[in-house]
């Protein structure tokens, strides 16, 4: 009786770390954004297979175009309308960031995104790392979940009132807060 009392309560709190209360159900015809990527636009993958995948010119320029390992920000469309940037350092995806400015419904495999709270992001995460934020004070924050620490995870910024604002997957480069800079 005990053990199915404990088996029971396990079930109960892995259901809670992959569909977090107020989010609901996850879009099953959707892609989640991944450390590897979304959809068809995989980490790694090069400037030139992205828009054959993506079927989009992607040809904003790089921030420097005339150095070594080049980096430069692609606005993606996804097909559900969202709008979603990919991050390329020299040929190479390293990041695709989700923000409130267009990519709303974009969500994790956890589903959680842009719009959730502090507190789905810690339900759906095991071992986040927390940091300050960069730009906003306290309490504002950053909370990384890691699956190679310092080169792949999913980076959460999470304002003042506790709501993620944005969401970069990827590399090491999602510590980047600027952007390329």
């Amino acid at each position: 009786m005990r053990l199915a009392a404990l088996g029971f309560a396990l079930l109960t709190l892995a259901a809670c770390q992959w569909d977090p209360p107020s989010q609901g159900a996850r879009d099953s015809s959707v892609p989640p954004l991944t450390v590897e990527g979304y959809g068809d636009m995989r980490i790694g993958m090069t400037l030139a297979e992205a828009r054959t995948a993506s079927g989009q010119a992607l040809d904003a320029e790089a921030l420097e175009p005339d150095a070594p390992g080049a980096c430069s920000e692609q606005q993606y469309t996804t097909t559900d309308g969202d709008m979603l940037w990919l991050m390329f350092e020299g040929d190479k995806l390293v990041r695709i960031t989700a923000t409130n400015e267009g990519g709303a419904r974009t969500r994790t495999a956890q589903n959680v995104g842009v719009g959730s709270t502090d507190a789905e992001v810690r339900t759906a995460y095991q071992n986040l790392v927390e940091e300050g934020s960069h730009y906003n004070a306290a309490p504002a924050h950053n909370l990384i979940a890691w699956t190679v620490p310092e080169q792949s995870g999913i980076l959460f910024e999470v304002n003042e009132q506790g709501v993620v604002t944005a969401v970069h997957a990827g590399g090491p480069q999602i510590q980047y807060m600027e952007g390329c800079a």
